[in-house]
């Protein structure tokens, strides 16, 4: 059986050291609530286990002038119940709320929910629209920051090296008049798996009653969460009446359409992908509760 060494930095030069020395056996641990079950796995044993969690720096929430700034290793329970999460990014609080069990959202990071690169991955749909950028740092010591859909690839494919390391997610914060929500559809009511997610960001003009700054991501539909563009640009102007929510449900279906034609899914995903925009769409709160026609 191979012997898996198992390396602890305490900071990020001992990282860089250790990241030196990574090969594409090499594995990162943060919170291990995918890893742990992976690598248990015969084949799947890694040559070197780099332990993040002793790693100091990487775990927090800041607010930056107009950025907000997510360390790798902060947990889904500190996203969930943080302030500034809430003022300035509450899709990504509801999506991390919506993590697994209490036990999983106390280990599981965002860092690694995103190198995991799952299609379901709650909280890659919540940073796909808030625009969200990944920094990395390699063995060389050399720190990087790209955008998230360019990090995400397909189903458990990032575009990141053996020898690199999420360390931070950044993206603008939004002010008093966005709204943000997310919605997710899974097979059961608890510790469930997204069949079908969706992130809604829209920044509201009141004098003119209108929508503005549009941002529909949705997941666990195809390879990984994307901005529906089309979308975005048919609901921006209009004004958040419940003849949008249709348009912005109807959208919703068709992005899903898109997406995985002729896939066996594709007439369950259709149907739920109304419902879901519903749900987004009325945690808004800019219009009475609408509710999709009955056919």
């Amino acid at each position: 059986m191979p012997v898996t060494q198992v390396v602890t930095p305490a900071d990020v030069d001992e990282l860089v050291e250790a990241l030196k020395t990574a090969t594409p056996q090499t594995r990162l641990l943060a919170g291990g609530t995918d890893l742990v079950r992976d690598i248990r796995r015969p084949g799947n044993e890694p040559d070197v286990l780099i332990d993040l969690t002793g790693l100091g720096g990487f775990t927090y929430i800041r607010l930056d002038g107009d950025t907000l700034r997510v360390g790798a290793t902060t947990t889904f329970t500190e996203l969930q119940w943080d302030p500034l999460v809430h003022e300035h990014a509450l899709c990504l609080g509801l999506a991390a709320a919506q993590v697994g069990s209490v036990q999983i959202r106390n280990a599981g990071t965002i860092g690694g929910n995103i190198a995991n690169a799952s299609p379901c991955a709650d909280g890659a749909t919540a940073l796909t629209a808030l625009g969200a950028d990944v920094t990395t740092i390699d063995g060389g010591g050399v720190a990087t920051t790209r955008p998230l859909g360019e990090v995400l690839l397909g189903p458990g494919r990032t575009s990141l090296r053996h020898d690199e390391a999420i360390t931070e997610f950044s993206f603008p914060a939004l002010g008093p008049e966005h709204r943000s929500a997310f919605a997710k559809i899974g097979s059961r009511t608890a510790v469930s798996v997204a069949r079908l997610s969706a992130a809604l960001v829209v920044r509201f003009d009141a004098a003119a009653g209108t929508l503005a700054d549009v941002r529909v991501s949705l997941g666990a539909v195809g390879g990984a969460a994307f901005r529906a563009a089309d979308l975005e640009q048919s609901l921006a102007g209009r004004p958040a009446d419940e003849e949008t929510a249709r348009l912005f449900a109807e959208g919703c279906v068709v992005a899903v359409q898109q997406s995985i034609p002729g896939r066996y899914s594709l007439p369950y995903k259709q149907h739920a992908a109304v419902g879901l925009a519903y749900d987004a769409w009325n945690m808004l709160a800019l219009s009475p509760p609408c509710e999709p026609a009955l056919a």
